[in-house]
């Protein structure tokens, strides 16, 4: 029994040693015989690559500007307003080859006649525009003696003459609408019909198909 107990106390200190150099942890028990932990060797830390700090500010405004471009794709899409079904063209029409037009063909005598139109219409303009720029040349001449003999005769009117007249600055001015209005008009009367679309769910006849989803009644 002695060198048998030498040489396991021999074993023994080998494996301790052996174990030691390799930084494990080591136990023994009388059940589970010998056994050792998972090495644990720690991998050695990588060395931080340093980078241009240009290269760093241009990637980040690259990311910025990418920012800016998703906010302005949301900001449009939330312009975006709840189509009318009244005021949408069926597609059906648009496909329609029938409701398209063709173009009416003119003849000779009805483009010379247009032709004409045209003509005369130019001439019409090109003299209205004339006689409206003489007459203005001819009221901005006479405003420019009126106020020369006034500044000949009193400088004090004359500056009193110059002064801008309030009552025209702001101009305001109403254009005309696109129906005039038309006086003692009796107005048609006529039935409202209320063509709101009103969606309702489908609630299944079924009383099991009810139950599993969650329709039926509570007693």
């Amino acid at each position: 029994m002695l060198p048998l107990q030498s040489t396991f106390r021999n074993l023994t200190s080998y494996c301790m040693n052996a174990f030691n150099n390799l930084n494990r942890n080591f136990h023994s028990s009388r059940l589970l015989q010998f056994q050792n932990t998972p090495a644990l060797c720690a991998e050695p830390l990588r060395k931080k690559k340093r980078m241009d700090p240009q290269i760093l500010r241009e990637r980040a405004e690259k990311k910025i500007k990418r920012l800016q471009r998703d906010i302005r794709k949301l900001e449009k899409v939330s312009r975006q307003y709840k189509p009318i079904s009244e005021l949408d063209i069926p597609r059906k029409a648009v496909r329609d080859s029938e409701r398209v037009r063709p173009a009416s063909e003119l003849t000779i005598d009805e483009l010379k006649e247009r032709a004409d139109l045209k003509r005369l219409w130019a001439i019409y303009k090109r003299k209205q525009h004339l006689a409206e720029m003489s007459a203005i040349q001819r009221i901005v001449a006479a405003q420019e003696r009126a106020l020369d003999a006034l500044q000949e005769t009193s400088l004090e009117l004359y500056e009193e003459a110059i002064q801008p007249d309030p009552t025209l600055i702001p101009f305001k001015m109403t254009g005309p609408v696109e129906t005039p209005p038309i006086d003692n008009y009796d107005y048609p009367g006529g039935d409202y019909i209320d063509v709101t679309k009103i969606y309702q769910p489908i609630v299944p006849s079924d009383p099991q198909k009810q139950k599993k989803l969650g329709l039926h009644k509570k007693k």
